[in-house]
């Protein structure tokens, strides 16, 4: 054999040589906790599971080995040992990206009103606002049915807010309305604020979600652009949010 075919030999045994694997080992400790009400097993108990690892250097490798079926380490060798039915999900920094198909960090910048793209129902509640000066007891119920009426001809479903909890990130409609009457001689001022929450994530722990507000609108007899009474001002969110919903939920 001369060297030339030697070397073609060795060149194809190092092309066909299996890849080389290196075992490693990490002790796992899990802790449970729990909160809230007839824990373990009550409805509204709450489980956390949380978890510390630190590398294994065993002195006799083969008995783990032997803990996980195999005699050494070529008894698994190219397919690993099926994972026990309670382990838990080992996480890590691109856990995230695995999960949702990207990487929320590198996301651009969205929009601020593209949080509405997608809020067709949503949960808002009139009646207990007081009335201002000048109007009767039942302000509240009667703008109600006005603001709600508002937004289901534009398409907006207006659910009870039990109804709500079951629409994916609990959208919610929240009006502050107040008077401010400085020398108690009805020539007074009134704001309007509105706020829609939802339930987000974060980007930097996708773990982490919390309700925060996504869209806000203000308004009152010192705007520039008030006209008409405190109704008025008050059903002006509805347009607002009618207006801003269409521009990313066009029909």
């Amino acid at each position: 054999m001369t060297k030339r075919s030697i070397f073609l030999m060795l060149l194809l045994m190092g092309l066909t040589a299996p890849a080389q694997a290196e075992d490693r080992f990490w002790i796992l400790w899990e802790r449970y906790r729990y909160s809230g009400e007839n824990c373990p097993t009550g409805q509204n108990c709450v489980l956390k599971r949380d978890f510390a690892s630190r590398p294994l250097q065993p002195q006799y490798p083969e008995t783990i080995y032997r803990m996980f079926g195999a005699a050494g380490p070529r008894g698994f060798a190219h397919d690993p040992p099926s994972l026990h039915p309670e382990a838990p999900q080992v996480c890590d920094p691109k856990q995230a990206q695995l999960a949702v198909g990207f990487d929320p960090i590198q996301l651009p910048q969205s929009l601020k009103i593209e949080a509405l793209r997608g809020v067709d129902q949503l949960h808002v509640d009139l009646r207990n606002l007081k009335a201002p000066p000048g109007f009767s007891d039942n302000f509240g119920t009667s703008l109600h049915r006005r603001f709600v009426a508002t937004l289901e001809r534009a398409g907006i479903e207006v659910l009870t807010e039990e109804e709500v909890t079951t629409v994916p990130g609990h959208p919610k409609l929240s009006i502050f309305f107040s008077v401010t009457d400085p020398d108690g001689h009805c020539d007074y001022t009134y704001s309007v604020f509105a706020s829609l929450s939802q339930e987000v994530l974060l980007v930097r722990d996708l773990r982490i979600k919390i309700t925060a507000g996504v869209w806000a609108y203000s308004t009152g007899s010192t705007a520039k652009d008030h006209h008409g009474t405190e109704e008025d001002a008050i059903l002006r969110v509805a347009e607002a949010f009618i207006r801003d919903q269409r521009q990313v939920n066009p029909r």
